[in-house]
C-alpha cells in the first residue's frame, strides 16, 4: 500500500472511529441525559395501559380534614379505618404515613392490634437525611407498630436530572437494601408473591439501593379509583373499597410528599400515594419499564450508525437528506417500539448523535472526495490543455512557454536555441491501411525514439500532428549534429506486431535568435522548412532560411491571386498541334491553359496547377478550358478544317470531385461540337485515384461519343494490364521517354514495347516532346500514329494557331 493510499485509508478509519466513538462518549452526558428524559416523556405520553380496577386510594383530602380534623389525627382515627376495611375483606391496606413516634401506649396498642387483626397491612419506611443532604438514618414506624405490620416498605423515589420521579428501586435500605419498595411490599403482601425472580440486599455503607424499575405512568393521574379518608369511615364507598388494594396517604394540599412525574404536567405534582398506586398498578399488570444498560445502549448505538452509514453508502449523497431524516424517525420509531413492546427504554438519542455524526462525517468525506474529484479532473483538464492526447506529449501551448523560458534564458548567457519540427511520413497511409491505432501506436514509438536520442536536455512536443523538440545549445555545430542524428534514427524501422514499418522523417530548422525573436516565430519558420524539406523528397533535413520565407510569401500570395484569376481574365488556352506521323500534317491539338499574372508575367502550370487543385478552383478552371477549347474548335471548322480535333487535359479532381459527364454534356451542347471531335485526357495517376469511380466515369464521357487518352503514361504505374481496365482510346507516352531516343538505347526498347502492347489493346498512340527528326522518324518506324512537340510546334494563341493551320 502506497503512501497516499495508506494516508487515506487512516482518514477513513479515523473517521469512522470518530462516527462510533462520539456518540458513545456522550452516553451519560447530562444534557444528552436531558434530551432523552424529553423523548421519553412524550413516548410515554402514547404509551396506552388498562387499569387494573384492584387499587384503590383513601385520600386524607380537604373533605377529610374538615370533617375528621386537623393533620395529624389520632390513631384511633386510622384504628377504625383498619376495622372497617377488615370487615369489607380488602386484600391489603398500605399506609403512605410515617409513624416514628409514639402517641399513647394503649392507642398506639390499640392500632398495632387492629394491623395485626387486619393480618395485610404494610408501613411505610423513610430515609433522613442530615444538615449536609446526605441520608444518615431512616424513619422506622415504632417498634410495637413494625411488630403488627405484615411487611415494611420504604418511600424513596428517585429523580432524574430534571427532578422528575420516573422510577423507583425495588429495594432500598440503611447499610443494604432490605426494605422493599412500598408499592412492592403492598403487592407481596395482597398476592403472596414476588414481582420478579430477583430479589436481592446488596450490602453497603449509607443508603442503599437495588433493582430500579421505570413506573409506566397511566396516561390520566386519575384513572386510579379514589376516596376520601373520611368516606370510607361513613360507610359511603364500601362497595369501591370491598376485596381491593387500599393505599392510604395524604393528597391535600401541604400534606405528604408532592412529586413531578411525566403525566403530570402544567405545572402540577402528584402526591406520593398516587405514585405508588401507579407503580402497584404496574406490578400488578406485570409491566414495569426497564433502563437498557450502558452495553446494551452502546451496541444500539454502533448497530444504528453503522446501519445509517450503510445506508448513505448504498444511496449516495444525492439522497443523502432523505436518508438522514428517515433514520432519526425510524430511530424515534423504534425506541418508541421496543418501548411499548418489551417494556425497555433504550434511549435514543446517543443513536441519534452517532446519526448526525456519521451524515456530516459523511458529508465531509463525500465533499472531499468530490472536491478531489474535481482537484483531479482540473488536472486531468489542465493536463489535456497542455499536452497531446495520444502521444502525452506537451503541446504547443506548453512548447511555447518552454521555448520563451529557453530564449529568455539563451539571451542572458548567450546560446542559441533551436526548434526542430519532425514529420513522419507515410503515415497517413499506415493510417488508411492499418486504421489510427495503429498509427498513434507508431507515433508514441516515435515520440519514445525521439526523447531517448535526446534525454532530458530538450523538450519534446506535439503540435499539429508534428512532433517538435526545443534544445538549447552554444553552437551551430551541435544543432547539426543533432538534427542529423534525429534523421538517422527516425529513418530506422519500427518494429510492431514482428514487422518493420517505416515513417521517413521530415525535418525543418529554425535558430534563435538568427530566425526570430518570438516562439510563433520560430515554430513558424521551422514549420517552414519541415514543409520544404517534405517537398524536396531528397532532403530530410532542412533549415530555414529567408528564401523560403519570401517564397512562401509569393506562394500565398499567387494563391490569393489565382481565386480572382478566371473572374480578370487573367486565363489563355494556347494550343500544341497533333500531327500525323507519317505525313506531319495537322490532325488536331492539345488545347494548354496560361497564366498571364498582371505582375509576374506568364506563370508556367506546372506552378499554379496543383495550388488549383489544392483550392478546389481547378473545378470551374476546367470547365472554363473545356468550354473555350470547344468554342475555339468550332471556329476552325467553320474556316474548313472540319476533321480538326481538340484535346482537353482533365485534372483527378475535376474528374472525380465534380459532376464531370453533365459538365461535358452540357458544353457540348452549349457549343454545338461534335463529340467524335473532343478527345479528354487523364493522367495516368488519376486513373488510379479511384479506379471503381474512375472506370464509372469513364463510361459516362464514352456514351457521350468522347474519346479519352491516357496522358503521361510510363511516370504513373506504368502497366498496360492497369490500363486494360479502362475504356480509353488512346494513350500518349510521356516526353522522358521521347528526348532520350538516340541517347539512350533502352529508351528505345521501352517505348517501341509500349507502342506495340498499345496497338494489341486497340489503342492508338501519341508521342510527346518531339523535338529532333531521329525521334520523329523513330516513332514513324515503329507506327506511332501521332506526333506533338517542338520539331512541329510550340503551344500558340489561338490567333497564331489559325495562322499555323492556314499555312500547313
Amino acid at each position: 500500500m502506497n503512501a497516499v493510499k495508506r494516508r487515506a485509508f487512516l482518514i477513513n478509519s479515523g473517521l469512522w472511529v470518530l462516527c462510533l466513538l462520539v456518540p458513545l462518549l456522550l452516553l451519560n452526558n447530562s444534557y444528552i441525559a436531558r434530551l432523552n428524559w424529553i423523548i421519553y416523556d412524550t413516548m410515554h405520553g402514547f404509551l396506552s395501559h388498562e387499569v387494573s380496577e384492584q387499587v384503590v386510594i383513601v385520600a386524607i383530602d380537604d373533605k377529610s380534614l374538615q370533617q375528621i380534623g386537623r393533620w395529624p389525627w389520632s390513631r384511633s382515627v386510622h384504628t377504625s379505618l383498619l376495622e372497617k376495611t377488615t370487615e369489607l375483606g380488602v386484600k391489603a391496606v398500605g399506609f403512605d404515613i410515617l409513624f416514628p413516634e409514639s402517641e399513647a401506649a394503649d392507642i398506639d396498642q390499640i392500632f398495632a392490634e387492629a394491623i395485626q387483626q387486619s393480618g395485610k397491612v404494610v408501613l411505610a419506611v423513610a430515609p433522613e437525611t442530615n444538615t449536609l443532604g446526605q441520608i444518615a438514618s431512616e424513619s422506622l414506624p415504632i417498634p410495637v407498630l413494625a411488630l403488627a405490620a405484615d411487611s415494611l416498605g420504604h418511600v424513596d423515589y428517585e429523580l432524574g436530572v430534571d427532578g422528575i420521579c420516573r422510577s423507583v428501586y425495588l429495594y432500598a435500605g440503611l447499610d443494604g437494601a432490605h426494605w422493599p419498595a412500598f408499592s412492592y411490599a403492598v403487592y407481596q403482601t395482597a398476592y403472596g408473591k414476588l414481582f420478579s425472580a430477583k430479589s436481592t440486599e446488596p450490602a453497603g455503607s449509607g443508603w442503599t439501593r437495588s433493582q430500579s424499575v421505570y413506573i409506566p405512568f397511566l396516561t390520566l393521574p386519575r384513572t386510579i379509583s379514589r376516596v376520601s379518608f373520611s368516606d370510607v369511615l361513613s360507610g359511603q364507598v364500601d362497595d369501591l373499597i370491598r376485596n381491593k388494594l387500599l393505599l392510604v396517604g395524604a393528597t391535600a394540599t401541604g400534606l405528604g410528599d408532592q412529586l413531578s412525574t411525566p403525566v403530570s404536567g402544567n405545572h402540577q405534582r402528584m402526591s406520593g400515594v398516587e405514585v405508588n398506586a401507579h407503580v402497584l398498578e404496574a406490578l400488578i399488570q406485570q409491566r414495569t419499564l426497564e433502563y437498557a444498560s450502558l452495553p446494551l445502549q452502546a451496541i444500539c448505538t454502533v448497530l444504528v450508525t453503522l446501519l445509517f452509514s450503510l445506508v448513505m453508502y448504498l444511496f449516495g449523497l444525492l439522497r443523502a437528506p432523505v436518508v438522514f431524516f428517515t433514520s432519526i424517525t425510524l430511530a424515534l420509531l423504534l425506541a418508541f417500539i421496543c418501548l411499548q413492546l418489551t417494556h425497555i427504554w433504550v434511549p435514543p438519542v446517543s443513536a441519534l448523535v452517532g446519526i448526525m455524526v456519521a451524515y456530516f462525517v459523511w458529508g465531509w468525506r463525500s465533499q472531499a472526495i468530490v472536491q478531489g474529484k474535481l482537484f483531479r479532473l482540473n488536472q486531468t483538464l489542465q493536463h489535456q490543455g497542455d499536452h497531446d492526447p495520444v502521444s502525452a506529449l506537451p503541446n504547443r501551448s506548453m512548447l511555447e512557454k518552454s521555448l520563451n523560458q529557453s530564449m529568455l534564458h539563451a539571451k542572458q548567457v548567450g546560446d542559441l536555441v533551436s526548434v526542430y519540427i519532425i514529420n513522419s511520413g507515410q503515415l497517413r497511409t499506415i493510417n488508411d491501411q492499418l486504421g489510427f491505432k495503429v498509427g498513434d501506436e507508431l507515433l508514441h514509438k516515435v515520440a519514445l525514439r525521439i526523447q531517448q536520442t535526446l534525454g532530458e536536455e530538450a523538450v519534446v512536443a506535439k503540435i499539429n500532428g508534428e512532433f517538435a523538440v526545443v534544445q538549447v545549445t552554444s553552437n551551430e555545430l551541435r544543432i547539426k549534429h543533432v538534427g542529423g542524428r534525429l534523421l538517422q534514427i527516425l529513418q530506422q524501422p519500427i518494429e510492431w506486431q514482428g514487422k518493420d514499418y517505416y515513417l521517413p522523417p521530415s525535418i525543418g530548422v529554425s535558430v534563435f535568435p538568427e530566425d526570430g525573436l518570438s516562439s510563433d516565430a520560430l515554430i513558424n519558420h521551422a514549420f517552414t522548412a519541415m514543409h520544404r524539406a517534405k517537398a524536396d523528397k531528397k532532403r530530410g533535413l532542412l533549415f530555414f532560411s529567408h528564401q523560403m520565407r519570401t517564397d512562401l510569401v509569393q506562394r500565398s500570395e499567387l494563391e490569393n491571386d489565382l481565386r480572382n484569376a478566371l473572374a480578370n481574365k487573367e486565363f489563355e488556352v494556347y494550343y500544341q498541334p497533333k500531327v500525323c506521323a507519317n505525313n506531319h500534317n495537322i490532325k488536331g491539338a492539345e488545347a494548354l491553359l496560361r497564366w498571364h499574372h498582371p505582375s509576374r508575367g506568364m506563370i508556367p502550370p506546372s506552378d499554379f496547377i496543383p495550388l488549383a487543385e489544392k483550392q478546389g478552383v481547378i473545378v470551374d478552371i476546367g470547365a472554363w478550358v473545356l468550354r473555350e477549347a470547344c468554342f475555339q474548335t468550332k471556329q476552325w471548322h467553320a474556316l474548313g478544317f472540319s476533321e480538326f480535333q481538340v484535346a482537353v487535359n482533365v485534372s483527378a479532381v475535376q474528374l472525380t470531385e465534380s459532376d464531370f459527364p453533365a459538365v461535358l454534356h452540357d458544353t457540348l451542347v452549349e457549343t454545338k461540337l461534335d463529340p467524335q471531335l473532343l478527345e479528354i485526357e487523364v493522367t495516368e495517376t488519376a486513373l488510379m485515384t479511384d479506379v471503381e469511380l474512375t472506370i464509372s466515369i469513364l463510361e459516362q464521357i464514352k456514351a457521350l461519343g468522347t474519346g479519352v487518352a491516357v496522358d503521361d503514361f510510363g511516370t504513373g504505374y506504368s502497366s498496360l494490364n492497369y490500363l486494360n481496365m479502362f475504356p480509353v482510346d488512346s494513350l500518349k507516352i510521356d516526353r522522358v521517354f521521347v528526348k532520350d531516343i538516340g541517347i539512350k538505347s533502352d529508351s528505345k526498347d521501352i517505348t517501341s514495347s509500349i507502342i506495340g502492347m498499345a496497338h494489341r489493346l486497340n489503342l492508338k498512340v501519341v508521342a510527346e516532346g518531339v523535338e529532333t527528326p531521329a525521334q520523329a522518324q523513330f516513332m514513324k518506324d515503329n507506327a506511332c500514329e501521332y506526333l506533338q512537340g517542338f520539331l512541329f510546334s510550340k503551344p500558340l494563341p489561338a490567333n497564331e494557331f489559325t495562322d499555323l493551320l492556314s499555312r500547313s
